[in-house]
């Protein structure tokens, strides 16, 4: 189940962030740091197996390409909502 909830956080999350964002008149980096904030959660969250620490040095590349992943998915939701926002009605 927290796979599921980290693949919900990690591509949905970041394109309505990032278009939302834009919706409200925001730059698309606030939707990408508040998306980033709850990826890094969704990806810690999960409790660890006896004896492991929550956080080991290893995973740090792993939660900095993660959070390139949501960063780039923001801004892809942003610049969508900019373009849709611009189209003629």
């Amino acid at each position: 189940m927290a796979e599921l909830f980290l693949v919900i956080a990690v591509f949905a999350l970041p394109v309505l962030a990032g278009a939302g964002a834009v919706a409200i008149g925001r730059p698309w980096w606030w939707g990408a740091l508040a998306s980033v904030v709850v990826v890094l959660v969704a990806a810690i969250a999960p409790e660890p197996e006896e004896g492991e620490s929550r956080l080991v040095a290893g995973d740090l590349i792993f939660l900095l390409f993660v959070a390139l992943i949501a960063t780039g998915l923001a801004w892809l939701g942003g610049r969508i909502a900019s373009r849709l926002a611009r189209r003629p009605a």
